[in-house]
């Protein structure tokens, strides 16, 4: 039985660490000895690998460089097969833990598509050290073409490969304008670069009849990083100086989502950056038409057929797509629906996908 390592900061409720849970959950399902090692004392998703009998190691640490000899000891003596990777530090920590000879897989994934981050110095240096990894695994063609075009180096080592989407059972209901209004779910931690902010400010511009016909929800992590709620603290204060409560609601992340998604007319998302944006896949494959900047791989998620795409830093064009929303029937986010289901049962086929992990793993 081959033995994985999943390393990453915390089982936090941040997209990567859903992402790296329920890829530990469907390789665990192909008979994998899988185990995970975090840092960060954060157990949003410890519940999932716990009923799975996934263990999970902690790693104290005085400071950065103990964490680094200590993960690196770790590594170096458990004897694992392959050690997977996500986020920058821990891809940093992985590679680190290569040097000096290894007879393991060093598997690292890119989830962001944050060009800045890439080439500033920070990035530079941890960049530099994938030249100890095999496979540098990105979950949208857009970032890999953004490190390609910066480490053309690694080209070899570049692959794309999309999140998988397996959803938990569903036991919510869908009805079409539940209220009467045009419900709109956003997915989101509250990171300037998520936009909260510049959704607000487009609210703002429409008519008083209109937004009477529209309820958005937001949901995710108000803290960023321990103590900073500034991007959710302004967003708190904008709503309420505009009169904007029966508009928009802000809420705390929530292990319930896919069944709140499942009752919204609409999913949204209005970031700057994305890397594969987890509630857009998780939204398409319930079946429910898209509002999303032009991020990731908009190209591919959407269409005129599943959805509008608007300009993230432009209220005004978030506006006008919420007008077209608004003004869509019943009948037309049936089908729009419709169409976003058979476009996500096309692009995160679960076992495709799980091969894909496979064939860089052995």
């Amino acid at each position: 039985m081959s033995k994985i390592l999943c390393l990453i900061d915390s089982l936090g409720s941040g997209g990567a660490q859903r992402q790296m849970v329920t890829l530990a959950k469907l390789l665990k399902e192909k008979d994998f000895e899988i185990s995970f090692l975090v840092y960060h004392n954060d157990n949003f998703f410890i519940d999932g690998l716990r009923k799975n009998n996934i263990p999970i190691e902690y790693c104290a640490a005085k400071n950065y460089l103990d964490r680094i000899l200590k993960v690196r000891k770790y590594i170096r003596k458990n004897n694992f097969d392959a050690v997977i990777s996500f986020l920058d530090v821990p891809n940093f920590l992985n590679n680190i833990s290569a040097i000096g000879g290894k007879k393991w897989k060093v598997i690292t994934s890119e989830r962001s598509s944050k060009e800045n981050s890439l080439i500033s110095l920070r990035g530079k240096i941890f960049n530099f050290f994938q030249r100890y990894s095999d496979y540098i695994v990105c979950n949208s063609e857009n970032a890999r073409k953004l490190w390609l075009k910066h480490y053309p180096q690694y080209k070899n080592k570049l692959v794309t490969i999309y999140n998988p989407v397996v959803l938990p059972e569903v036991k919510s209901q869908y009805l079409p304008r539940k209220d009467r209004k045009l419900h709109v779910v956003v997915a989101a931690s509250y990171q300037y670069l998520k936009n909260p902010i510049g959704l607000i400010k487009a609210l703002m511009l429409l008519d008083e009849d209109e937004k009477q016909k529209i309820r958005i929800d937001w949901y995710g992590r108000i803290e960023v990083t321990t103590g900073n709620t500034a991007a959710y603290d302004e967003s708190c204060k904008l709503r309420i100086e505009n009169h904007l409560e029966s508009v928009i609601s802000l809420h705390e992340a929530t292990k319930n989502i896919i069944d709140i998604m499942n009752q919204a007319d609409i999913i949204g998302l209005f970031s700057e950056l994305e890397g594969l944006p987890n509630a857009i896949c998780e939204g398409m494959m319930l079946g429910k038409p898209i509002i999303m900047t032009h991020v990731s791989d908009f190209e591919v998620l959407v269409d005129e057929n599943n959805g509008f795409l608007c300009d993230w830093d432009n209220p005004l064009s978030i506006r006008d797509t919420l007008r077209k929303a608004i003004n869509l029937t019943n009948e037309d986010l049936i089908r729009m629906g419709e169409n976003s289901k058979n476009k996500a049962e096309k692009l995160f086929p679960e076992e495709v996908i799980i091969n894909q992990w496979l064939s860089y793993i052995w």
